[in-house]
């Protein structure tokens, strides 16, 4: 007998998301929290308690498996966490730590790989078997689909869009590196643009919704601000979204994809953010650039769970010699 469901929870870098979810893709339970800043272990302990959240009332038997959609490189075919940026789990053993405590088969995968086999099973990408994602958000991820399958790399670490260098010598990266597309385009950037036009004169309504202190702007006060019309929100935001645009020129004539799907809080939270990456590609990729076309994610929040839960229904189902 199929279990008929799964558990997906998805890590982020502020927020964390899980949900009980059906082979259809619905969730018949979920629960969210703030992501700890505490250290490794309340991470896990956090994944442990919401995987017992939605799960509670049902027979273990029920349920496949746990899939884990983490902000980090994990080496899919040994499921150790290589290096994280945004959180500190690089070297920890997070598999078997939930494992233990959960007394459920776990899987983990990066995250944005999560959220796009959401968006390919039950979203913008259904039906496509060429496409990439990005989601811009605290951080800039990737996932790439290539012949209906998921193309992680050699060992799973392939993806890292955010990490592509898109100026020499340019600003620091939160990973070590500098001039890579995050520190141009994530929700930290945004906030910074926002914090300097705020000190301005022109800049008092967007200081107003950060409660009248420039340094207190978050990237959300900017996107709120732009959807009140400020001008130069709308600036801030059309930068971030060109420097995306640029970056994915050549994600273009690398891969010739036909679908490139953005999510993440930033991208979802301003409507032309997809047309303005749209725009720079067509203005300025190769022949691919009349194949490709770019869509907002249609699953929001929901994609890397409902992803994690695809992917651990895709083990159970392995394990038990079943078949999709």
């Amino acid at each position: 007998m199929q279990a008929p469901y799964a558990i997906g929870i998805d890590v982020g870098g502020t927020r964390m998301a899980a949900g009980l979810v059906d082979r259809k893709g619905r969730m018949v339970a979920e629960a969210r929290r703030m992501t700890p800043k505490s250290g490794p272990f309340a991470v896990v302990d956090a994944v442990v308690d919401l995987a017992e959240e939605v799960c509670d009332g049902y027979r273990a038997a029920e349920v496949a498996g746990i899939g884990v959609g983490l902000p980090a490189q994990v080496d899919f075919v040994r499921q150790s966490v290589e290096f994280a940026t945004n959180l500190p789990l690089t070297g920890v053993d997070v598999r078997s730590l939930v494992a233990s405590k959960a007394k459920q088969s776990v899987t983990l995968d990066n995250d944005v790989h999560m959220a796009a086999l959401g968006e390919m099973r039950f979203g913008a990408a259904s039906g496509i078997r060429d496409f990439v994602m990005v989601t811009v958000g605290t951080g800039v991820g990737g996932a790439m689909f290539i012949g209906g399958k998921p193309y992680r790399g050699f060992r799973g670490l392939g993806g890292e869009l955010g990490h592509m260098v898109v100026e020499l010598d340019g600003r620091p990266c939160p990973c070590g590196g500098v001039g890579h597309l995050e520190p141009y385009v994530a929700r930290p950037a945004i906030a910074a643009a926002g914090q300097e036009y705020a000190a301005t004169y022109k800049g008092t309504h967007l200081a107003g919704l950060a409660g009248g202190d420039p340094a207190e702007v978050t990237a959300e006060n900017v996107l709120a601000a732009a959807r009140d019309g400020d001008a130069a929100c709308k600036r801030i935001l059309a930068h971030s979204a060109h420097t995306l645009g640029r970056a994915l020129v050549g994600v273009v004539n690398l891969l010739n994809p036909q679908l490139i799907v953005i999510g993440g809080g930033v991208a979802e939270g301003d409507p032309i953010f997809p047309d303005t990456v749209q725009g720079v590609i067509s203005d300025e990729a190769l022949a691919g650039r009349n194949d490709v076309k770019v869509v907002l994610a249609l699953l929001g929040n929901d994609a890397g769970v409902l992803g994690s839960a695809a992917l651990a229904f895709d083990e159970y189902d392995s394990r038990e010699n079943l078949h999709r």
